[in-house]
């Protein structure tokens, strides 16, 4: 029997692609990451706690909990679908897009910044520039952009097809019997945790391949795997009110004091000054054999299972809904996914001689970008033949 659409989930995606703008929008004027365009000016102590808390923060759960909502729907898409016809529709979904933000969107979006960090040209032609991208060793790193999501989120949906060919089933039924206990949770955090701290050792937070962040991939393959075992055991419907409150509760508020402990113990503040130091590299926590680095990962995987519990269940019993607008944001919403980066730096770029501190900017840029990027997904992009095949 079908099951009835969570709209409480559709609206979940929308605010976490809404999050994953602004981190972008941060990250932009932070400069503490990789993006297609850097605004670089002095932070000031305010503005570095502030954008390296939100980003810590939001990267923490959010892309985590997209693959495990991803994992949830999973097993109920294989099984309506044959093997072969589950896999062309994901790289349909998946794939090529993809592979339309590589080839197209990230040439067009540098040749359109007059280059960037990674791409310093001296041609004067399109067609030459485009060889030299194609060529060039930082298309690994920003060629795909955030549709690294997508091209992850392929791979597991492949591995997790030829897996269930391989053992020649399809989903253990719904048992109702939910996994979102006090216990279960922790003893994923853990997990997740040492999961995370021994990659680490091998790829640091930092390095990347294909866009992709290697450093956080075992909380993503992990969420993906647990999302799957949610799906099977019904726990979304089993979770009562109160557990998701004390998740919630307990992801902002610990989430928040641990970050700040770690903070205290990894770099040297000076009040007077209003400045803020690195201790040392021997404190780094993007990864190596240090306890900064397995605290970190300890943070940051609670984090992820405490907002994604927490976030669920409040979406679950009170935004659980739908009307007009609801349901254009969430038509619109991959189509933001995939081309809000353009967006985002054609705003950026006009600000860029706007004299305001970087949060505020930061916060104006937010405001113009995301019903901007929303509007034009669902008023032009979906509107546009081959495209919309693929949105």
């Amino acid at each position: 029997m079908e099951k009835k659409r969570l709209y409480y989930i559709d609206n979940l995606r929308v605010a976490t692609i809404m999050l994953v703008i602004l981190i972008h929008l941060a990250v932009t004027y932070s400069c503490i990451g990789i993006w297609f365009y850097n605004e670089a000016r002095p932070l000031g102590f305010f503005n570095h706690i502030f954008f390296s808390f939100f980003q810590s923060f939001v990267q923490g759960f959010s892309m985590g909990m997209l693959f495990f909502v991803a994992g949830y729907f999973t097993p109920p898409a294989y099984d309506r679908k044959s093997p072969a016809r589950f896999i062309s529709d994901r790289f349909r979904r998946l794939g090529l897009p993809a592979l339309f933000f590589l080839l197209v969107i990230t040439p067009l979006m540098i040749a359109g910044v007059g280059g960037s960090n990674l791409w310093k040209s001296e041609v004067t032609s399109f067609p030459e520039f485009y060889r030299q991208y194609l060529q060039s060793a930082g298309i690994q790193l920003l060629g795909v952009g955030p549709m690294w999501f997508a091209l992850a989120l392929f791979i597991f949906c492949v591995i997790y097809a030829l897996g269930q060919l391989i053992l020649r089933r399809r989903s253990a039924p719904y048992s109702g019997k939910g996994i979102l206990t006090t216990e279960n949770p922790m003893f994923l955090i853990v997990i997740i945790a040492v999961a995370a701290f021994s990659l680490r050792l091998f790829f640091p937070i930092g390095s990347v391949f294909w866009g992709m962040q290697l450093g956080f991939f075992s909380q993503y393959i992990i969420m993906f795997i647990a999302g799957i075992v949610a799906c099977r055991t019904n726990c979304f419907a089993s979770m009562t009110p109160a557990t998701g409150r004390r998740w919630l509760a307990a992801g902002l508020i610990l989430g928040l004091v641990g970050w700040l402990i770690l903070k205290c113990f990894t770099a040297t503040y000076d009040f007077s000054t209003l400045t803020i130091k690195p201790v040392s590299t021997g404190n780094r926590i993007t990864g190596g054999f240090s306890w900064p680095a397995a605290y970190y990962a300890l943070w940051e995987s609670f984090v992820a299972v405490a907002m994604t519990m927490g976030l669920i269940g409040l979406f679950r019993d009170k935004l659980n809904f739908s009307n007009g607008l609801t349901q254009k944001l969430s038509a619109g919403a991959f189509a933001v996914y995939m081309f809000h980066p353009p967006i985002v730096v054609a705003v950026t770029m006009m600000m860029t001689n706007l004299d305001m501190l970087p949060v505020f900017k930061w916060a104006l840029a937010g405001l113009i970008s995301i019903p901007l990027c929303f509007l034009v997904a669902y008023y032009i992009l979906l509107r546009i033949p081959l495209l919309n095949k693929i949105l």
